[in-house]
């Protein structure tokens, strides 16, 4: 049997504890460390986690030679400088989204990782949703034909945070499916629009929308302040949609719907039509394709230790984080300036 990788955890507050579970459950890792300054949160871990050593110093952990990997959950505001100093202390890097608050930021991370040839994984854990892959696959196959706009609607009376704002906190989910979705490509237009009804200041329901060079139109509804839980991807394309709900067991639903140009003939020709043709409705059946559903956040820890051992290159690396870096700070300035954001070469990863 191999040797279990050793990694530690910075941060168990209300997001922290779903990490845990899910690198404690991994067979092939020990986690060694968890450093929370809260006394509070050290006796939760003491309870709940009795195979882990709660410190309140994170110093403590990037000084244990033993330790191979740190997973960073900690306030969004933190994320650079703890992936930054725990980088130069040779530690690979698994750190909640979003990877940083910035472009330059998001770069120099990439940059010390690169250099020091370490892992730097981000937790984008919608692109382990098995019902996302299927969703990439479904566009590779071309099954939607052309792919025309997306809308989504991540709506929730749940928590409101007082850090970042909606954009910053749910946003990255969405955007990152979308990069995807897109084949990593960046849109070259953003615009939005938001209100703060909670704090000032910090928007809790925002609209944005992205378009993409190809045409593409992606319109992003998230908000704070909402009577029920939505989680919700539609996609239209010219010869199919389809529905991602995360909320429903049956998470994606294809419908062979659509308009199509059906040319006109014979008598029913009208010559004041330019090119003869009628749009046509098109409805058919709706597939609920079966999906062997397997809870994200485990094959996202399992992905991050594979890449530990092996070597390869995350899915969700620098490079995927820091583009959706690079629309959350163009959809930032588009909300904060109420106008069109183009992003420009300061957004491109140079290849």
């Amino acid at each position: 049997m191999s040797k279990k990788m050793v990694i530690a955890q910075l941060g168990c507050g209300y997001w922290g504890p779903n990490l845990l579970r899910s690198f404690v459950s991994q067979s092939d890792c020990w986690m060694k460390w968890v450093a929370e300054p809260n006394k509070k949160r050290m006796a939760y871990l003491e309870q709940n986690f009795p195979t882990v050593r709660p410190i309140l110093n994170y110093e403590q952990v990037l000084d244990d030679p033993e330790v191979k990997a740190v997973v960073i959950a900690t306030p969004a505001s933190t994320h650079y400088s703890l992936a930054r100093n725990a980088l130069l202390c040779g530690k690979n890097v698994f750190v909640e989204k979003p990877l940083a608050m910035s472009v330059v930021e998001a770069d120099e991370l990439i940059r010390l990782s690169t250099e020091r040839g370490l892992i730097l994984m981000v937790g984008h854990t919608y692109l382990y949703n098995p019902a996302v892959t299927y969703l990439k696959e479904f566009l590779d196959k071309k099954e939607i034909g052309q792919l025309y706009y997306i809308y989504s609607h991540r709506l929730n009376l749940g928590q409101v945070r007082s850090d970042v704002n909606v954009w910053w906190n749910l946003g990255p989910h969405d955007v990152s499916v979308l990069l995807y979705l897109m084949g990593g490509q960046l849109p070259e237009y953003i615009s939005a629009q938001g209100a703060d009804y909670l704090q000032p200041n910090i928007h809790d329901v925002v609209f944005v929308t992205l378009r993409w060079a190809s045409g593409v139109v992606a319109h992003v509804q998230l908000s704070w302040l909402n009577p029920a839980k939505v989680r919700e991807m539609t996609l239209v394309g010219s010869k199919r949609m389809i529905v991602y709900d995360d909320v429903k067991d049956d998470k994606i639903a294809i419908f062979d719907k659509g308009v199509d140009r059906v040319p006109v003939v014979g008598e029913k020709m009208d010559y004041d039509l330019p090119n003869n043709f009628q749009l046509r409705h098109r409805s058919g059946d709706i597939v609920f394709p079966r999906i062997d559903f397997k809870e994200p956040l485990k094959l996202e820890a399992a992905h991050f230790l594979e890449c530990l051992r092996t070597g390869a290159t995350p899915l969700t690396d620098g490079r995927h984080a820091r583009s959706v870096v690079a629309v959350l700070e163009g959809g930032q300035t588009a909300l904060e300036e109420s106008r069109i954001v183009t992003l420009g070469p300061a957004q491109l990863l140079a290849a």
